[in-house]
């Protein structure tokens, strides 16, 4: 049976019944955050489960820098329909991205109340707000609401410093609280998240799935060739994704600063963000073997991570209790064995050590990242089999087959009653 032979017979409701389902984000495809791709997949699953399921987002904004081509406002994507809001680009734009997210929040509600669905998914872009919105456009309607929380906020907004006023902090996490009650249930992609959920205030009361994402969708085949130089003689490390305020990348920096003498190591960044131009100034100063590739499409992203030695999971401190860092599923998927620094009591490190495809390295500790990288360059004879069990491990937990069944399954369980 295929995967989506599978996810048809999930799909099927013991009484028949086809859901209309409204699903909320503030990017969707073509866009370029992974949430975009993933939610593509999944409401395409849903769809071909038997249910006629509708998208509410925005024209394509996220990466400014970007061509970002304009769709219609009544967008057709695989056959479901899109209506993209014109919400201008917030990178760094607080004021932009707090209007835009009030703009969305009214969409979800008026859309709610003319169409009436019988379930509501959002997930956490816009943080807080967005998730309040869907709340009470559920309650208004009696629709069921799905809250897809790809990170814990207001508290990792809090980290960045965006949350940290009390006053502010304090509000934002009474609403969120407000919102996770609704949910039905509130979707997470760690027990760590599940955790921090449960240490709230009634957070025992709480209806939580954990359920983690697939690797990020590839539109093309994967290149024979890639458009950039690439040693296979030379141990590379790559880290594919955001370069922002989370990632904890000034590790690797100061690293390969130490390492500056071993023409064999060399750290790949691929990528664009917030913190990119001052990891640049810092790379300069310490004549670190750092690269920056920039911004690449998913297909040559993931053509590198088959070819690198190892790719490079991080997170500030603390932040592995308010989210999971997606990109691990794609190195899994194309082999590549791990290098993650989180901390060792976090879920995602204690996976890595137990399933044997990757290694871990304290937060911030840029001593044990170069020891470690000069051990692992200097003997690769773990290389093929932790290539191995990084593919075995995708197949078996992170495949989109194996996800997007989940996915159709927590559509069909029974709701919840809620006051």
């Amino acid at each position: 049976m295929t995967g989506v032979e599978s996810a048809q017979a999930a799909g099927s409701r013991e009484d028949g019944k086809q859901l209309k389902i409204l699903a909320v984000h503030r990017y969707y495809w073509p866009d370029t955050p992974p949430y975009a791709a993933m939610l593509r997949r999944i409401v395409a699953n849903w769809r071909d489960a038997g249910h006629q399921v509708e998208v509410l987002s925005s024209q394509p904004s996220y990466k400014g820098e970007l061509d970002n081509a304009k769709r219609p406002r009544c967008d057709d994507v695989d056959g479901i329909s899109v209506t993209r809001l014109s919400l201008p680009s917030e990178a760094g734009r607080p004021l932009t991205r707090m209007v835009n997210a009030v703009r969305l929040g009214g969409a979800v509600i008026l859309r709610a109340i003319s169409r009436r669905p019988d379930v509501i998914m959002i997930s956490t872009a816009p943080p807080v707000l967005g998730g309040a919105a869907a709340a009470l456009a559920a309650k208004l309607t009696g629709a069921r609401f799905i809250y897809h929380c790809m990170d814990i906020h207001p508290e990792v907004g809090k980290v960045s410093g965006e949350f940290a006023h009390p006053l502010i902090y304090g509000v934002l996490g009474r609403l969120d609280n407000w919102s996770c009650r609704r949910a039905d249930p509130v979707v997470v992609l760690s027990r760590d998240m599940e955790k921090t959920l449960r240490e709230r205030r009634g957070g025992e009361c709480l209806s939580i799935e954990v359920l983690n994402n697939f690797s990020l969708p590839a539109e093309k085949a994967l290149p024979d060739e890639l458009p950039f130089v690439w040693s296979d003689e030379t141990f590379q490390v790559l880290f594919a994704g955001n370069i922002g305020r989370f990632q904890g990348l000034d590790t690797v920096v100061e690293a390969m600063g130490l390492l500056k003498e071993r023409e064999d190591i060399e750290f790949v960044l691929m990528g664009e963000g917030a913190a990119k131009q001052r990891l640049q100034r810092r790379v300069n100063e310490r004549g670190a073997r750092v690269r920056f590739l920039g911004h690449q499409p998913v297909e040559i992203a993931k053509a590198a991570m088959q070819r690198a030695d190892a790719g490079f999971v991080s997170l500030s401190a603390g932040v592995y209790r308010y989210a999971y860092p997606s990109k691990t599923m794609t190195y899994l998927e194309q082999g590549c064995p791990l290098i993650v620094a989180v901390e060792p009591e976090s879920e995602l490190a204690s996976e890595v050590v137990a399933g044997g495809y990757g290694h871990t390295v304290p937060v911030g500790d840029s001593q044990a990242l170069a020891e470690l990288l000069i051990r692992l360059a200097d003997d690769r004879s773990e290389a093929a089999d932790m290539r191995a069990r990084a593919r075995e491990k995708a197949k078996n937990t992170f495949s989109e087959d194996v996800v997007l069944k989940q996915w159709v399954e927590l559509l069909q369980s029974s709701e919840v009653e809620r006051e």
